[in-house]
């Protein structure tokens, strides 16, 4: 969304994820349930054909393991390539079942940060500088003191530098130009946190200093844009993430009449069209949001974004404002701002995930998904229930499925084992009824 002015004149603002080798095993049910079940040591034949070992990424808690860059391939050809060690098909294979391998990967995250530099984020936060006063006069009272700029860059570079090597992070700032300005590139385009992509976020939010007013709506949707261009063309695979940090919401100068008109409606269409369409299944780009003090009067607006972006705990009320991340009700901004970033990182970029298989037989039986943990140290081979029980987040210890059933996801404890196991294996079987818990 391009900025309806240009004028600098200011106006009152209303305001562990590796890459893992997955040995994907798909079990299609045979109509002649006389056919044989994999012999055991065919089952063991398959095994030692897929040789190498797998990384591990996990969900909420713990720390990511290094990537394993021994990752192992899938022998070509051989008598039982592709079936399951003896232990699985003990636990899991009924007869009649027939595998076929496939491969793939535990899904990267992909960052982008969107983030507020405007005037008002050169104040210090409260007390020091209460909201209303820093409308009035956006200026760092207290030189001593840092501003909300300075500890929202601090808290974000020292959460950048615990993500993982293989996470994807962008930046994007708003406004850009001092003014209501956007653009549809990031200041810093997404890519791994190498040494150099580490040094160069650092740079870029070193160098920032407050100014403008802020075009909150045109630079989230931009984001979007950019993520989903950048999927298609096959430039990042895996879960997408927009990170909006702001101090308040769009202003009513920035503005852009040919698809809104005033903050009022332009923030409608962000949460009511651009973000839920932005996190539909088969786009899939998710919306965590940060209200940093100043945010007070865009509470409900800021709440309806991280509901319609996917990212808003179970059984909030947008309009009480409590869907997203809401520091202007925190005794330390500081403190709860780093506490927010642990939290979105938990859940966004060290998220046990996998695309579900696509047979080329057909679609896939939701009622006959199984998952297996083999650990590392070659213990027996575990089934990792199905558990619908609770949320993913609220206490569930198994799988579940995500995004319209095109993924499979770990929770709870059962991705923290698996996480924290490097060189385990995961055996997705397509084919055969789910276990659930016992």
């Amino acid at each position: 969304m391009s900025p309806a002015t240009s004028s600098r004149t200011r106006a009152p603002r209303r305001r562990r994820a590796d890459a893992v080798l997955v040995m994907l095993l798909l079990a299609a049910c045979a109509g002649n349930h006389e056919q044989p079940r994999p012999s055991p040591t065919a089952g063991a034949g398959g095994a030692a054909a897929a040789g190498g070992s797998a990384g591990t990424a996990g969900d909420q808690g713990g720390a990511a393991a290094a990537p394993d860059a021994s990752t192992g391939r899938a022998g070509a050809g051989g008598a039982g390539r592709g079936a399951l060690p003896a232990p699985d098909v003990d636990l899991i294979l009924e007869a009649g079942c027939a595998t076929t391998p496939m491969e793939s990967q535990l899904l990267p995250s992909n960052l982008l940060f969107v983030i507020d530099r405007s005037e008002s984020m050169a104040c210090n936060p409260p007390p020091t500088t209460p909201s209303e006063a820093c409308e009035l006069e956006p200026v760092r009272a207290n030189p001593d003191l840092p501003s909300k700029w300075e500890i929202m860059r601090d808290a974000l570079m020292k959460a950048i530098e615990d993500l993982p090597h293989e996470t994807l992070v962008g930046l994007s700032y708003f406004s850009n130009d001092d003014s209501c300005g956007v653009h549809a590139v990031p200041s810093v385009g997404l890519a791994p946190l190498n040494g150099p992509q580490r040094s160069t976020i650092r740079a870029s939010l070193s160098n920032v200093e407050p100014s403008g007013a802020p075009p909150l709506v045109g630079a989230v949707v931009v984001a979007y844009r950019h993520l989903h261009e950048q999927a298609l063309a096959r430039e990042i695979r895996g879960n997408k993430f927009v990170v909006l940090l702001t101090d308040g919401e769009q202003s009513e100068i920035c503005s852009d009449p040919a698809r809104c008109e005033g903050t009022s409606a332009c923030t409608d269409l962000l949460t009511q069209v651009e973000a839920p369409k932005a996190a539909a299944a088969g786009v899939s780009i998710k919306t965590f949001v940060i209200g940093a003090p100043g945010s007070e009067l865009a509470r409900t607006v800021l709440s309806r974004l991280a509901l319609a972006g996917g990212t808003a705990r179970p059984e909030c009320d947008p309009d009480l404002g409590d869907c997203h991340f809401d520091m202007t009700t925190q005794a330390s901004f500081d403190t709860a701002l780093s506490a927010a970033l642990r939290a979105i990182a938990g859940r966004a970029v060290l998220s046990c995930e996998l695309s579900m298989p696509r047979p080329d037989s057909g679609e896939v039986d939701p009622t006959r998904v199984n998952v297996i943990y083999s650990p590392a140290d070659g213990s027996e081979p575990k089934v990792v229930p199905q558990d619908q029980r609770l949320g993913c987040d609220e206490g569930a210890n198994g799988w579940q499925y995500a995004d319209a059933q095109t993924k499979i996801r770990l929770c709870g404890p059962a991705c923290e084992i698996v996480r924290g196991d490097r060189g385990a294996r995961l055996d997705v079987v397509l084919g055969c009824p789910v276990r659930g818990p016992e």
